[in-house]
């Protein structure tokens, strides 16, 4: 079997967290057949028999090119018995080699890059997949609707996440500290890419928020953790709303200090318009920590359609700002919300990368020939 991913660094991006937990979860399955995994970003080497090649050290000019003619040729050599892609761009490849060998191919989707207008080469090689897989129902549905994907060849595979790593815990007194917090703070947090790309995100409206909030909870902060081009903008708008104050840009943090800035806050918040899915939700609530979202986007999802979060319109400014001063009032009637170990343990059962792998099992059975088993 060949998996084809842009890299399988997790601290890249939903994508490679999605491809890096694929691989792992392949091996996982794997019994008695290898998987062959060719990355265009990473710089991995493993020799066989679960081979890994990267194509980071070539140059970034003409590095598409030449991942697409290894991909074909690796293909070629091997005649796998499936292709797995992680990335849609991939796909028209692997539509060759089922032109040319019959070769099987399963493509997935995330969110942005498979809506609206695609090149046509992408959008007929998914037309031509074997399956589409994608990481939400609300990604599934688009897919089908302005895509044309059938429904029949298409199933969801949520993400999931380091489980290990997002556990709950105290207030980290450091890292407020560093961030000058005083010590009563009630902390709003964010994270993601500050890119003019991805204001759906919605860090703006949390923002034009605040005000309001302040008004409610005199000592509220806002914690935003990222970089980009959009940070200067988002600078501005707390300036000119009067909260420069209190809002925080803590800049890009490593995965590995996710956790601590997780357990600072009172409330994770991504009021977003355009999410496939969204895994820094199931950091957050691994953390124990209560959670809101946009509803209309993929964001319902791991929040289990406001089961184990808060869902609010995006848009509404006044809805919004209501429902965060409740929770950081601890006033919201919810279930689970404010109930740290019984929240972690609902969403590792649930998008644990045990579910995961079982969930990959049940799509990879009817794919594979009967001779390439799953372990259970």
């Amino acid at each position: 079997m060949h998996l084809w991913v842009p890299e399988l660094a997790a601290a890249k991006g939903g994508i490679q967290t999605f491809s890096h937990f694929c691989h792992a979860a392949l091996l996982r399955l794997a019994r008695d057949w290898a998987v062959t995994t060719l990355e265009k970003h990473g710089l991995a080497d493993r020799p066989a028999p679960n081979t890994v090649r990267g194509f980071g050290r070539v140059p970034a000019w003409m590095r598409t090119p030449v991942f697409a003619l290894a991909l074909f040729r690796a293909a070629q050599r091997t005649r796998p018995a499936l292709v797995l892609s992680t990335h849609v761009n991939f796909l028209p490849v692997a539509r060759w080699l089922k032109r040319s060998r019959g070769v099987r191919y399963v493509g997935v989707a995330h969110g942005v890059e498979v809506w609206g207008n695609l090149r046509p080469s992408v959008r007929q090689a998914m037309l031509e997949a074997d399956a589409m897989w994608s990481v939400s129902r609300h990604t599934r549905d688009r897919l089908c609707a302005e895509q044309g994907v059938p429904a029949g060849r298409s199933a969801v595979l949520p993400d999931t996440f380091e489980e290990e790593r997002f556990t709950p815990g105290p207030r980290p007194a450091e890292l407020a500290a560093h961030l000058r917090l005083p010590p009563d703070a009630k902390v709003i947090f964010s994270v993601g890419r500050l890119a003019a790309a991805e204001r759906y995100k919605g860090f703006d409206r949390v923002i034009a928020a605040l005000p309001r909030i302040r008004q409610a909870v005199p000592q509220v902060h806002y914690v935003i953790a990222g970089s980009g081009d959009d940070r200067q903008r988002l600078e501005a708008l707390a300036q000119s709303a009067g909260v420069a104050d209190r809002v925080i840009f803590a800049g890009f943090v490593p995965t590995e200090e996710l956790c601590a800035h997780y357990r600072l806050c009172d409330v994770f918040a991504m009021p977003s318009t355009g999410e496939g899915f969204g895994i820094v939700y199931l950091e957050a609530m691994a953390c124990g920590r209560p959670v809101l979202a946009g509803n209309r986007d993929g964001s319902t999802e791991p929040l289990r359609d406001g089961e184990l979060g808060a869902l609010v319109d995006p848009e509404n400014a006044e809805q919004l700002a209501g429902t965060l001063v409740q929770i950081l009032e601890r006033r919201l009637v919810h279930p689970l919300m404010f109930e740290p170990e019984r929240l972690r343990e609902r969403v590792v059962r649930e998008f644990g990368f045990n579910q995961f792998c079982r969930t990959l099992a049940g799509h990879l059975r009817p794919l594979l020939p009967p001779e390439m088993t799953l372990a259970e």
